[in-house]
Formats: C-alpha cells, sequence, structure tokens
C-alpha cells in the first residue's frame, strides 16, 4: 500500500527508513516508539532522540523505532486509506507499541501532538484511551511546565532521560502489556517520572539528573540518514549545563548542574563515530562550547585525526567575547562552517541586566577576525521586548551593524530576531509578555536599516505570544488546544502551519482569557517542579537585574549557591602547553588513478534522489580505508564522477560512477566498498580506466528501462520507427519525444524502452504521460527499473565497463 502513496507525495524518502546503522531485533518482546512531532529532517537532527533510541536498543528484548510527523499531503493520504503513522524500522503502526515516547522540544509542537494521535485514532485524553492502547509519555524541554497536556500523557520524564530508560524497561518486561494501570502505578514511583491520574497535580516532581556524561550513553553506531536533514554531521555532546546564568535562558537554569565530557572520551567517540557514519562534518554540541576545558588543544587533536578523511569541524552559537584567532584558525583548517554569535542585545547597559556582559567592541573585534581569516557571513541572535528595554536599546541594534559594517568590508551580517518569552524556571518568569503591537514595531525598527550586506529574520510575534501562553499555562488550556488542532492547525513552527485567528477564537470559544497567563502571580503552574535551583536564588537574580550587577560564572570562580550542584562542582582549566601533533602529509599520487564501478542500487533508495545517492556514496566513501582522493576548494568531497542521475522513484540495475585514488591500493576494492554500503547499494563491477577514458556524463548514449504498467493502463501506443512526430508538454514546454526514443515494446504487464541521453533525451515519465493519459505527478506512482547502460564510441555501442 505506502509503494501506491510515496510517489505521489513530496520528498517521500522521509517515510522509507532502512538508512545506515539502524536497529532491527529478530524476537523483541517489547516494542518502543519514539514520536518526534516535526518533519524528518528536524527530528533526525536532534541529538536527545539518538541517545534514547541507542539506550532502548541496548536492551535486547526490546525494539525502539523512530515516528517522524507526516507532512500534510502524505497524512491526508494515510487518513484516506485508514493507515497509521508508523515506526521506519519495520513499518509498526504506532497503536502496537507498548509505549509512545513523545519528545517535545517546544510548547508550539502541541497541535502536532493531537494530529499524529489523530491519524492513528489513538483518543486524545488519557481518560479515554483503555488498555489496549499504548503508554504515551512526554519528555523534552516542554516538559519543565508539563500541566498543559497533562489531559494527554500518561507520564512526563521531567530532566534527563537517560536514568529512566532502565527502570521503563524493567517495568514492562515485568508487568504485561494489558495491565496498563499497573504499569503506569509503577512508573509513578520511578524518580523523575509524573504520572498526572495517580500522582495527582500537587505532587512535586524532582527533576532526574545524570550525573556525568559517559561513552555508554553516545548514540552509536550512528544512524545516517539518506536524505539531506537540517543539522547533517556527526554531533558529540561535550559539556551539559551552562553556568553563566543568562537571566533570560531556561535551558541555562534547567540543565544544571554543568557536566563536562572528559576529552578522552570525546576523542574516541569521534573517531569511532566518524568510521561508522563517514559525515563530512563534527559538531562540538554545547550551551556554551567555548568554556570547554582546554577546547584548543581539543580541536587540534580532532583535526589530526578528521583531516585524512577531510571532515571539518563546526560549533554551535557562541558568545563573541571569547572568540579568538587561534580558534578560528582551527575550525577553518578542513572547510568554514557557519559562524554564529549570540549577543541578544546590543546595549552594554542592558547586557548587564542579562548577566551577559561583553563589549559590543569585543564583539566587533571578533567578527573582524571572522571576516579577515575568510568567513564571508556571520549570523547574530538579538531578542526584542526584554525586561528594562528602553527604544534606544533597539535602536542599538542597526547602530551596532553599523559598526561592525564599517569596521570590515568583507562580509555580511545575517540578523535572527525573536521576541523575549518569560519562560518557567528563570529569574525572569514573573515578567510579562511584550504587547505585539510593540513588538511588531520594534523589529520594524530594526527591519528599516536597509544594506545589501545585511538581511533580518524574526519570528512573528504572535507566534511568540502563544508560545509563551502555552509555556506558562495549567491544564485548563488543553480544550484550546483541541479546538485549534480540530480547526486545523498543525506544524505550527512552520509559516504556513500556524494561525493566530485559530487560537483567538479558540480562547473565545472556551471563555479563557490568555493575558492571565501572562500576568504575575504568587504561585504558578510549574511549581510542582523542582529543577534542582533553588527559587530564592531566582528571586535574588532578578533583584540583581534591576540593579544590573552581575552574578559570576562558578566555573571560573566562586560557587553561586544556586543549590544544583549535590557534590562536586567542576573547574574550567585551560593547559599552558600547545598540542603540536603529526604534520599531515597531503601529497598526492604520482599519477592519477581511477577506478570505473558497476553498482546497483535496490528498493531502499528507489525514493532516494540522485544527491542522496551522491552523499551516501561519499560517506561510505569516508567510511572505508580507501586511499580516496579529494577535491580542492571550500568544500572538500571525495573525487567521484556520475554517470546521469536517475530520478526519485527508481531503482537501477547499473549505474555507474569514476572514483579516483590518492595512491596505490593492493586489497580488492570491490569487497571494501561493499562492507561500507548500505545493503541496497551493491557494487557488480570495478576496472581501472586511463585518466584520458571520456567521462561517463559525456560519453552515455543509451539507457533501458523496465516499467510495470498493466496493458490496461496503456491509452497509447508509439512506433519508432514510423517517423510521426509526437508532441507531449514537458515541464520545459511543448516538446517532440520521437528523437528521443531508441525502441519500446510492451513484454506482459513489463514496458521495456531505450531512451537516448544528451540533446533531446525524454524522461521516462513525460513518456508514461503521454501513453497512460495520466498527470505527470500521477505517472510516478509506476514502478521503474534502470536496467542497462551504453556509451557509443565510434559508432558502436559499449558498456562503460568497456571503454577505452
Amino acid at each position: 500500500m505506502l509503494d501506491d502513496l510515496l510517489p505521489l507525495v513530496r520528498k517521500p524518502i522521509r517515510y522509507t527508513g532502512g538508512e545506515y546503522n539502524i536497529t532491527l531485533k529478530k524476537h523483541p518482546r517489547i516494542f518502543v516508539g519514539l514520536v518526534f512531532p516535526e518533519v524528518y529532517e528536524l527530528g533526525m537532527s536532534n541529538l536527545g532522540i539518538k541517545i534514547i533510541y541507542h539506550l532502548f536498543n541496548r536492551e535486547p528484548d526490546v525494539q525502539c523505532e523512530r515516528v517522524f510527523a507526516p507532512w500534510p499531503d502524505f497524512g491526508d493520504r494515510l487518513r484516506a486509506n485508514n493507515i497509521a503513522p508508523y515506526g521506519l524500522e519495520t513499518k509498526r503502526p504506532v497503536n502496537d507499541f507498548d509505549i509512545l515516547g513523545f519528545s517535545l522540544q517546544s510548547e508550539l509542537c502541541y497541535t502536532t501532538v493531537l494530529y499524529v494521535l489523530d491519524l492513528a485514532t489513538i483518543p486524545f485524553r488519557a481518560a479515554d484511551r483503555g488498555p489496549h492502547h499504548p503508554v504515551l509519555i512526554a519528555g523534552g524541554p516542554a516538559t519543565l511546565n508539563p500541566r498543559p497536556m497533562s489531559q494527554v500523557f500518561d507520564a512526563f520524564v521531567v530532566g534527563d532521560g537517560e536514568p529512566v530508560i532502565g527502570d521503563l524497561v524493567r517495568i514492562l518486561k515485568e508487568i504485561p502489556f494489558e495491565k496498563k494501570n499497573e504499569r503506569l502505578r509503577a512508573m509513578s514511583e520511578v524518580p523523575g517520572v509524573w504520572v498526572p491520574r495517580i500522582s495527582g497535580y500537587d505532587t512535586r516532581i524532582e527533576k532526574r539528573t545524570v550525573n556525568a556524561l559517559n561513552g555508554n550513553a553516545v548514540p552509536f553506531p550512528p544512524i545516517v540518514p539518506i536524505c539531506d536533514i537540517t543539522h547533517d554531521r556527526y554531533v558529540i555532546e561535550v559539556m551539559r549545563g551552562c553556568t553563566w546564568g543568562c537571566r533570560f535562558c531556561q535551558a541555562g537554569y534547567t540543565n544544571r548542574p554543568l557536566r563536562v565530557r572528559p576529552e578522552s572520551e570525546v576523542l574516541s567517540a569521534v573517531e569511532k563515530g566518524i568510521r561508522q557514519s563517514g559525515w563530512e562534518e563534527v559538531s562540538l554540541l554545547s550551551f556554551s562550547i567555548l568554556d570547554y576545558p582546554d577546547l584548543l588543544n581539543l580541536i587540534r587533536k580532532l583535526n589530526e585525526i578528521l583531516q585524512r578523511k577531510m571532515i571539518s569541524i563546526s560549533l554551535p552559537a557562541m558568545r563573541g567575547e571569547l572568540f579568538s584567532e587561534d580558534l578560528a584558525m582551527l575550525i577553518k583548517e578542513i572547510k568554514k562552517s557557519g559562524l554564529t554569535f549570540a549577543p541578544e542585545t546590543a546595549s552594554d547597559e542592558l547586557r548587564r541586566r542579562l548577566n551577559k556582559s561583553f563589549s559590543n567592541e569585543r564583539l566587533i573585534a571578533s567578527i573582524d577576525t571572522a571576516y579577515r581569516l575568510g568567513w564571508k557571513q556571520v549570523k547574530l541572535y538579538f531578542m526584542v521586548g526584554l525586561p528594562f528595554e528602553t527604544d534606544a536599546d533597539v535602536d542599538e541594534i542597526n547602530r551596532l551593524a553599523d559598526a561592525i559594517l564599517r569596521t570590515s568590508s568583507r562580509g555580511n551580517i545575517k540578523i535572527s530576531l525573536s521576541s523575549f518569552i518569560p519562560k518557567p524556571h528563570t529569574p525572569f518568569e514573573s515578567i510579562e509578555f511584550a504587547p505585539i503591537a510593540e513588538l511588531e514595531e520594534k523589529i520594524r525598527r530594526v527591519k528599516s536599516k536597509k544594506s545589501r550586506r545585511m538581511e533580518v529574520k524574526y519570528q512573528a510575534p504572535d507566534v511568540s505570544y502563544i508560545e509563551a501562553v502555552l509555556s506558562r499555562a495549567d491544564e485548563k488550556i488543553f480544550p484550546v488546544i483541541e479546538s485549534v488542532y480540530r480547526a486545523g492547525s498543525k506544524f505550527e513552527e512552520w509559516r504556513e502551519g500556524f494561525d493566530f485567528a485559530r487560537w483567538q477564537n479558540a480562547f473565545q470559544e472556551h471563555g479563557i482569557n490568555p493575558q492571565d497567563y501572562l500576568k504575575p502571580r504568587t504561585a504558578y503552574p510549574w511549581d510542582i517542579v523542582d529543577i534542582g535551583v533553588h527559587k530564592d536564588f531566582l528571586h535574588k537574580e532578578f533583584q540583581r537585574s534591576r540593579l544590573a550587577v552581575l552574578t559570576e560564572n562558578c566555573f571560573y570562580a566562586k560557587c553561586v549557591k544556586c543549590g544544583a550542584c549535590a557534590e562536586h562542582r567542576p573547574v574550567h582549566y585551560q593547559s599552558a602547553d600547545k598540542y603540536q601533533g603529526a604534520i599531515p602529509d597531503r601529497s598526492g599520487a604520482p599519477r592519477p588513478i581511477i577506478f570505473r564501478v558497476k553498482y546497483a542500487v535496490g528498493e531502499g533508495f528507489r525514493y532516494a534522489s540522485h544527491l542522496d545517492i551522491t552523499r551516501t556514496i561519499y560517506r561510505a566513501l569516508r567510511r572505508s580505508d580507501l586511499p580516496v582522493r579529494y577535491t580542492e576548494g571550500f568544500s572538500p568531497v571525495p573525487r567521484v564522477s556520475f554517470g546521469p542521475p536517475k530520478s526519485v522513484g527508481q531503482i537501477s540495475k547499473g549505474d555507474y560512477f569514476d572514483l579516483h585514488l590518492a595512491a596505490e591500493y593492493f586489497g580488492n576494492i570491490s569487497r571494501e566498498l561493499n562492507s561500507r554500503f548500505p545493503p541496497d547499494i551493491r557494487v557488480l563491477d570495478i576496472r581501472a580506466i586511463d585518466a584520458k577514458t571520456p567521462s561517463l556524463s559525456r560519453s552515455m548514449h543509451l539507457i533501458y528501462y523496465e516499467v510495470e504498467i498493466a496493458h490496461s493502463e496503456m491509452r497509447k501506443t508509439i512506433d519508432p520507427a514510423a517517423g510521426e512526430p509526437i508532441y507531449v508538454e514537458t515541464r520545459s514546454g511543448k516538446k517532440n519525444i520521437l528523437p528521443g526514443i531508441e525502441s519500446i515494446a510492451d513484454n506482459n504487464g513489463v514496458l521495456i524502452c531505450g531512451l537516448y541521453c544528451g540533446e533531446g533525451q525524454v524522461s521516462i515519465y513525460d513518456l508514461l504521460s503521454y501513453l497512460t493519459d495520466l498527470p505527470l505527478a500521477e505517472a510516478k506512482k509506476f514502478k521503474v527499473s534502470r536496467t542497462s547502460m551504453f556509451i557509443e564510441e565510434k559508432g558502436e555501442l559499449l558498456s562503460p565497463m568497456e571503454a577505452k
């Protein structure tokens, strides 16, 4: 059934699974679905879901699978055909799992949660579900106030998920599926887990905290996506938590204490992770990456490991004042990745109130360093609507931008503006959200600056307003969320998915004034959650903010008595020695060493694009022991030349690429490649070719196809020998397709045709659209296989492997 639907939707590869390094068990007893209520590309960029997937699948009796929200085009077809969302690993419907664990990264995903449940015909409210339904558990940042969705989920994991996994697996093993209430009762006794219907709404929940970052929780082997994802790289978490104490930052307070992964474990994890993934970039993840002890020496050691495979290093958004020329030189050694600073405001005075004090001069110097060393663009994060903010503070953003652009004529600025949201568990939790009209005016003033070197992006204030309301609400808000979903909202973090009028109508329908949730109160819905940081400390920090008094970072100075560190408090250190390492040998081969490779593309990659196939082969080559030659320039990749690209929806029994090596390889190249390729890409043949051999793209002359198509679906026939022009509407306009057809025949439900390459070539789907009288989009439902290819030399057709 899925094969009938996938050709008709946008980016079907999102829904096929089969990625490299997924986990499949032969005889599991327990089934866990990890649901990320967003599209695949965002979900597979999230490290947290990968960690939980890895920990569940370490248990021999557990099959853990990933579930992502289908984009509406696919969701509509699933609904029309009564197909529930499913796990990518085995296509198991979500209704048939023991547990569905939802990752709530933002309050704006709440309507998408309902969308996934609705597609699966699972009742929204826990009270309406029976023992035959899965247990629904929520985790992630939005559970720091679990009450808005407490009518939906059976249980919430508050804090770090790693230490909870073992307890959940034990409960699932000991208590059978049909005894759901017993399972929930047992879960309510696990530290860090809140079960509203059993624990009650007044029970205090102590956030669960993992004591140290160690190798056991590093996702291994890492799943390598087939398609491009939002953050497409190998990610290693080097620190968790942050002690700078930025007073607006929920993550900085709720993720305390600070935990630092030892350098030796970072190096080991990266070396193993790249060996098993082949990613071209490694990202060091932390809320404040420049605090990592002895960071420069760590990057020097990583570069020594990664430069042989031409793998670059990227860093997340950082504090501008800590960026240095030495750091810039190290992270640009292979490739300059994006560079992002987060000043939050352009006012030095307001920055002191936020407890994020550094000078604009230091920020400008950091950006000038980046431009001077070759970066073309720097991204800057700012907020408007901050506590104590004045109009002059807002105008300071453009003055800072002017100063940056005047200092250097080399680069561009990309400004990202967001509205300040007074999140729970921060010193600013009692601040009111600024009026939407006021925020719009502040954004307009920043956008009013016109410069070809400056771009301003922003989140609409009405979106931030709803996020603020949901983050601060209680269980009474759920009927509003349900009404908004029923009115058509989902994927609300996407511009096309959000409609403020739906929220306004739902508030009015249920008699709720959203402003009530935004006003200061003596008690808040989230007070039931103990994040480990004392409430008194947060109150004192607010008073210090009013006085513009800074609080020290305890990683560099004395303890500030916040309450988060139960035992040992980590202290920053920096080595006085500079790691030298080995000097890389980048000498190339004395002469070109080129191999032509024939390979097959199977069902697992039918819906992969040519770029997906290219990326997969590049990563397999990086995983291999072959001495691959890399391209020069900004973004080095294996030097590979491909034949004509296959289209989405096709498999191939014989595609080709030319591989360049930097040195002789005396092993079996075919065996080495097949050991690194995914199961549905197989090397069939390989031979050395001369550097003067014409390229595949220039020399390919003819491709044969087989199409599974019933004779009854054919509305027209074609006789290539007749010579009569056949005009069809193609994407490029009206075209005579007859010169592009070498042969065509119907063989008992299989259409066999040969199509010429080069000038005048015909798309197989344009041909099928003509033969069936179907629109081009619907003609893509037929299963197409590329069976063979031929080059032409001196008027003779040859296999590409016979090229001279």
